[in-house]
């Protein structure tokens, strides 16, 4: 073995040190194309919003997070909702 910084050592760290360089550089990649889809979305304008009621959110009767890692690892299903 070699004491010091070997080809494999500098390919890992190849895409990072190009990626500083271009920063150290101020050049910021994909900046063009964050400009171009800010003027193309500055010139659009919003459809008015119809006067007329809501409509009614719903509740989502999906377990979600904790609740849907409980439910996937029980023993038993959950009991179903009373009718009301």
């Amino acid at each position: 073995m070699r004491n010091g910084v070997d080809v494999n050592g500098l390919l890992c760290v190849a895409p990072a040190l190009a990626l500083a360089a271009v920063l150290f550089a101020r050049r910021y990649p994909g900046e063009r194309l964050l400009r171009a889809l800010a003027r193309r979305r500055r010139g659009r304008r919003l459809r008015p919003i119809a006067s007329g009621p809501a409509p009614a959110l719903t509740q989502a009767r999906v377990p979600r997070g904790g609740l849907l890692m409980g439910f996937a690892l029980a023993v038993r299903p959950p009991p179903t909702p009373l009718a009301s």
